[in-house]
């Protein structure tokens, strides 16, 4: 895991890899701040959706609501956490349905798995590459006007999510292969 890595260091490096100036801040002037600042967040929680990171997923139970889903095929709404970004799995099962910060359902508690908005100092060093990897994808075209770059650093980072997924997969253990007596007897 890195330490000190925050938004600004993964953009910062990103921008030297483009062979422009570092920066402290988005608030600095310059199209990499500029540019930085008003695309970091969304393209941030997009690509923690991307994908169901181990190292960004939470378990939590859901508060429920008093007051009852505008829909009748649903008797429970629930409040979803505020660092949520994507959902992975529901102790609901099938029988749900999210609207905005809310999620309905016929169950009467509420237990999810989610992908959470982690903070940048708490992400492992294969994400974080990828991480600025991107944005020196996306940060190219208005630092250097060369698309070319663009292209050359998209290429780098969809190799990285490649690894960077497949690191993430080895913290979970490899489901064991189970004896089963009848698909054998068949052979």
């Amino acid at each position: 895991m890195a330490g000190k890595t925050s938004s600004v260091s993964i953009v910062s490096n990103a921008l030297i890899m483009l062979g422009d100036a570092p920066i402290s801040s988005f608030n600095e002037g310059g199209a990499g701040a500029t540019a930085a600042s008003n695309l970091y967040e969304s393209s941030y929680r997009n690509l923690l959706s991307l994908h169901r990171w181990k190292f960004a997923t939470k378990q939590a139970k859901l508060s429920r609501l008093a007051e009852a889903p505008l829909r009748d095929d649903y008797k429970y709404q629930y409040q979803l956490p505020t660092d949520y970004v994507q959902l992975s799995n529901t102790s609901a099962g099938r029988d749900y349905m999210i609207y905005e910060d809310k999620i309905y359902t016929g169950a009467n508690e509420l237990y999810i798995d989610y992908i959470y908005r982690i903070n940048e100092d708490k992400l492992p060093d294969y994400f974080i590459m990828a991480l600025q990897f991107f944005f020196a994808s996306i940060l190219a075209i208005p630092v250097t006007g060369n698309s070319t770059r663009a292209e050359e650093y998209r290429v780098q980072y969809e190799n990285q999510m490649k690894r960077a997924k497949f690191q993430d997969s080895t913290a979970v253990p490899n489901t064991r292969v189970q004896h089963r007596p009848f698909i054998e007897a068949r052979y």
